[in-house]
C-alpha cells in the first residue's frame, strides 16, 4: 500500500513537474505547495539526534534538462533528498539540505568546516579539533549552535617557572681589644646567598597574561663578612703633671716632653675621663712652669670635663703607638 502511495504522489508531481515544458519551471513550482514538498523533505531525509535540521531548498527538474544535480553545487557534506525521483520520470523534484558552515578560530588559527553538529562540542569533534583541560571555548561545549557561525578557542597553558635570586651577604664591624689600635682585619669573608622562587604563569594563545608566585624557600643563607677593628692601645712612655689653660690662637695641645704629631691619649686625672688627641706645638726653648706637662686650649679641657678649679687638671699623658 505504501509503495503504491508513493508511486501514485510520484505521478502526480511528474505530471505538474512536466506543466513546466509548456509554462516555465516557475510556474510548475508556483502549482505545487511548497510546505508539501517540505514536509516530504523532512520525512525522506535521515538526520541524527545530535544534528542540526535545517530548511532544505526545493529544487525542480524539467524533463530534458541534462544538468543533473552537478547544477546545484552539492558537496559530499549536503543531503539530497528524491522527492520525485529525476532518473525515473521525465522530470523531478528534489530537495537539497546544505550543511552549515562554520568558522573555527583557534587561537587566532582560522578554518571552516560544513556540518550538520548541532552543539558546540560535536563541530570540534568533527572537525578533529583537541582540547586540554584549561582551554577556554565560546560558546561553551555543551551550548546549540543555533544561530551562531564561529567558534572561538583560546588556548591555555599554565606552566611553573623557577628563578633563583641572590641574597647579598652583610658587612659587620666589631671592636676587638686584641688587635692593635688602627688595624683593620678580615676575620670572616662574605658569601652571597641564593633564594628559590617558584610562579605559575599562565599564557593565552601564547601570551603571558598573569604570573603568580606560588613558593619562596632559601636554598643557601648568606654569610656575613666580618671586620675586625682593633681597639688595643699601644702606650710607649707616659708623663704625668698639670695641663694649664691656654688661649691658642692656633694650637688646642702643647706639650712639654712630646714633638709635634706625637698621638697622645690625655686622662683627667679627678674623673678618668680620657682623650686622644695629636700634639699640634711644642713648649719650645721657653721654660716651662714646675709640674706642667701640657697647655691645653679650653675646648680641650671641656672634653676633659674639667670644673675651672685651680691652676688645671692633674692629667696622665700617654704616647700611644699609631
Amino acid at each position: 500500500m505504501k509503495k503504491l502511495f508513493i508511486f501514485l504522489f510520484s505521478l502526480v508531481a511528474v505530471f505538474f513537474v512536466c506543466l513546466g515544458l509548456k509554462g516555465g519551471g516557475a510556474k510548475a513550482q508556483a502549482n505545487f505547495d511548497k510546505n508539501f514538498f517540505l514536509g516530504r523533505a523532512y520525512q525522506l531525509v535521515n538526520f541524527s539526534a545530535d544534528e542540526r535540521i535545517v530548511e532544505p531548498q526545493i529544487n525542480f527538474l524539467v524533463a530534458g534538462n541534462k544538468g543533473g544535480l552537478g547544477q546545484f553545487d552539492v558537496d559530499d557534506k549536503d543531503r539530497v533528498v528524491k522527492i520525485v525521483d529525476p532518473d525515473i520520470f521525465l522530470g523531478g523534484v528534489v530537495a537539497i539540505f546544505r550543511a552549515p558552515n562554520y568558522t573555527i578560530n583557534d587561537a587566532g588559527k582560522k578554518t571552516q568546516i560544513k556540518t550538520f553538529k548541532g552543539g558546540v562540542e560535536g563541530i570540534l569533534s568533527e572537525a578533529g579539533v583537541e582540547l586540554a583541560k584549561e582551554d577556554r571555548v565560546e560558546p561553551p561545549l555543551g551550548d546549540s549552535i543555533e544561530g551562531i557561525s564561529q567558534i572561538k578557542i583560546t588556548r591555555v597553558e599554565e606552566t611553573e617557572l623557577e628563578k633563583f635570586e641572590t641574597l647579598p651577604y652583610r658587612t659587620v664591624e666589631i671592636d676587638d681589644p686584641n688587635l692593635e689600635r688602627g688595624i683593620r682585619k678580615v676575620s670572616q669573608d662574605g658569601k652571597i646567598g641564593q633564594k628559590r622562587l617558584l610562579y605559575l604563569v599562565r599564557r593565552e594563545n601564547g601570551v603571558e597574561v598573569s604570573r603568580e608566585k606560588i613558593s619562596e624557600n632559601i636554598v643557601e643563607k648568606p654569610v656575613d663578612k666580618i671586620i675586625k677593628n682593633g681597639t688595643k692601645v699601644v702606650v710607649l712612655s707616659s708623663v704625668r703633671g698639670y695641663a694649664t689653660i691656654y688661649n691658642p690662637s692656633y694650637c688646642s695641645v702643647v706639650s712639654v716632653n712630646y714633638k709635634k704629631g706625637t698621638l697622645v691619649r690625655i686622662t683627667n686625672q679627678a674623673n678618668g675621663v680620657s682623650i686622644l688627641k695629636t700634639v699640634d706645638c711644642t713648649w719650645g726653648t721657653a721654660s716651662h712652669p714646675s709640674g706642667v706637662v701640657l697647655d691645653l686650649s679650653r675646648p680641650v679641657l671641656a672634653e676633659l670635663k674639667y670644673n675651672g678649679s685651680g691652676k688645671g687638671p692633674m692629667v696622665l699623658v700617654e704616647e700611644i703607638k699609631k
